[in-house]
C-alpha cells in the first residue's frame, strides 16, 4: 500500500470520530495489503466534504454503542449514511461496516 504518494485505488473512508471508524479503516488497510492491492487509504471527517458527496451523519460524535443499532430505525434505509466507504468516488458500502468477507469481495474487484 501506498503511504502519502496517491496511485492505484484510492480508497476513502467517511466517518466520524467514532473511534469504532478507526478500526474499520484498520479493517480496510490489513484486508488490502492482504490482497496486495495497490491504493492510497484515507479517512475523511470533514463535514464539507461529506456533505459534498451527498452523504448524511447520524453519528454521535464521540463513541456510541453502535452502527448497527442506531442506523436500523433510520426513516430512509437506502440514503448514504455514514460510515461510507468509496472506492475511486464510488459508494462500496455505507450505513454499517460490512463484514471482512464482504470486504475482502470489494477490494477483490479491484485486483
Amino acid at each position: 500500500m501506498a503511504s502519502g504518494e496517491e496511485f492505484g485505488v484510492k480508497l476513502r473512508l467517511y466517518a466520524s470520530e467514532c473511534p469504532r471508524n478507526d478500526f474499520y479503516l484498520d479493517r480496510v488497510e490489513q484486508l488490502a495489503g492482504e490482497l496486495g492491492l495497490i491504493c492510497t487509504v484515507e479517512k475523511v471527517m470533514d463535514e464539507a466534504d461529506i456533505a459534498a458527496q451527498g452523504f448524511d451523519s447520524v453519528c454521535q460524535p464521540s463513541y456510541c454503542p453502535g452502527c448497527r443499532a442506531n442506523h436500523m430505525s433510520l426513516d430512509d434505509p437506502n440514503g448514504l449514511y455514514l460510515p461510507v466507504l468509496a472506492g475511486n468516488g464510488k459508494p462500496l458500502f455505507w450505513n454499517v461496516p460490512p463484514s471482512d468477507e464482504a470486504l475482502r469481495a470489494a477490494l477483490e474487484e479491484f485486483l
